[in-house]
């Protein structure tokens, strides 16, 4: 098991006292049917992390979100062609990125909402990747998981002991974010709209997301983003206005289901101040996985400082890009490697080298290599540690991944996935992980006095 300290030694001694009684049963039945969506499996009993703990995956979180996302800029300054380049990103989607970036508006919004994912390891937390996109999994999960764990009979048990559950206001420190992105448009309350890329995910489970923009007194209207209408004076859906259009999709979706002169008149109505165009394709350089392998480029040391090369050494494992000068070091390196998608999600197309022959990989590197939509990144394998979860189903052990949420620059809860100890697997709810919030207890008679 990991010597890396998680749980709350509280919450364990409180959940073998609760679990010998005859409540937990039927809690578990209650929390797993009020968070119930299609596909997703969710951990009971609710993960109660250390102050110690929670406080260093935020903290981690927060400042590899922060130097990664700024990196580039202080790498390439305002030459988006070189960093274009840098990341071999094809001249098409590199068109439509740069159009994007170019407005200091969409600029701004690109870096709003990222998620670092960081894996669980004996040696601590290691950065896998960093997600920058509206579109983060884990926004609908934190705070419906977090209300519903205060709800539990598990957490009136732990009331009982003076100890209460805690974790951030993911959906006000949202909604504080997308306030400053959007522009006031005489009286009334904004008018979104909510759009969606693939015909076949309009119905998504993203019901907290519209329940959370209704809480703040907005209107919201969701469907596809080819259902607008787009006109000289601004936007509209079914005859009625849009003030701000905020996509629910991934970079990958916009290939593929948005036209890109759709894309080009959003941005243009952004511009005129006519619609606010919360996820452009801004986001789509920032969330390159190449952008990891700048932080380990020895042409570019010199420009981190040594409290951020420590931050690197520490929490990013080395990772650089396919190119045909990188093929010998990894097909040498093989066995430590996983090569992965430079703009994929989810851990598609994720190919351990351990998984393969010599003669495989090579094969694999080459097509790869010729490959002419996509580019891939190499990076040092992370062996998940494996801990214990009491109460976890059918067995206790599991790997975990930490991931942080990092809206406008602040923390904003950790999304959490964990699942039972797999080799050569990805810890994705995509792939059947189990999905929680990380929560700590505070101490009720301490802090009320």
């Amino acid at each position: 098991m990991s010597a890396w300290s998680w749980a709350d030694p509280r919450a364990l001694t409180a959940w073998d006292d609760f679990a010998a009684g005859q409540e937990a049963g039927p809690d578990r039945e209650r929390f797993e049917k009020a968070l119930w969506r299609p596909g997703w499996g969710t951990a009971y009993p609710p993960q109660v992390f250390t102050a110690d703990a929670a406080s260093e995956t935020a903290t981690a979180g927060v400042r590899l979100a922060e130097l990664i996302s700024a990196f580039p800029r202080r790498v390439f300054g305002e030459d988006l062609d070189a960093w274009v380049d840098y990341l071999g990103v094809p001249a098409e989607d590199a068109a439509l990125m740069g159009e994007a970036l170019r407005q200091p508006r969409l600029r701004r919004v690109a870096t709003a909402f990222m998620r670092p994912d960081l894996v669980l390891t004996d040696d601590g937390l290691k950065l896998v990747e960093l997600n920058v996109a509206t579109s983060l999994g884990g926004l609908s999960t934190l705070a419906p998981y977090t209300a519903a764990t205060r709800e539990s009979a598990y957490a009136a048990f732990l009331a009982e002991r003076g100890l209460a559950v805690e974790a951030p206001d993911t959906a006000a420190i949202w909604l504080e974010v997308f306030a400053g992105l959007t522009r006031a448009r005489g009286e009334g309350p904004l008018r979104v709209f909510e759009a969606t890329a693939d015909p076949a995910d309009l119905d998504g489970g993203r019901r907290f997301f519209v329940d959370m923009i209704r809480s703040a007194g907005h209107h919201i209207s969701c469907g596809l983003i080819g259902d607008l209408e787009l006109t000289d004076t601004g936007v509209r859906f079914e005859g009625e206005p849009v003030d701000a259009v905020f996509t629910a999709y991934t970079w990958h979706e916009t290939k593929e289901f948005v036209p890109p002169a759709l894309t080009r008149r959003l941005m243009e109505l952004d511009a005129a101040g006519l619609v606010d165009f919360i996820g452009s394709p801004a986001a789509a350089l920032h969330d390159n996985k190449g952008n990891l392998a700048l932080l380990h480029d020895e042409a570019f040391d010199g420009l981190l400082s040594e409290d951020e090369r420590s931050l690197v050494r520490r929490y990013v494992p080395v990772t650089f890009r396919l190119r045909p000068e990188s093929l010998d070091r990894a097909v040498a390196e093989r066995e430590s490697l996983i090569c992965k998608p430079a703009s994929a999600y989810g851990g598609k197309d994720l190919v351990f080298g351990s998984g393969t022959g010599d003669d495989e990989w090579r094969a694999l590197l080459r097509d790869r290599l010729a490959d002419a939509d996509e580019r891939y990144v190499l990076q040092a394998r992370q062996y998940p540690a494996v801990v214990s979860v009491p109460g976890s189903r059918p067995t206790p052990e599991r790997e975990v991944v930490l991931a942080p949420l990092v809206f406008g620059g602040t923390f904003a809860g950790v999304f959490l996935r964990q699942a039972t100890p797999r080799p050569q697997s990805t810890i994705n709810a995509s792939s059947g992980a189990e999905v929680a919030a990380v929560l700590t207890l505070r101490d009720q008679s301490t802090s009320d006095t």
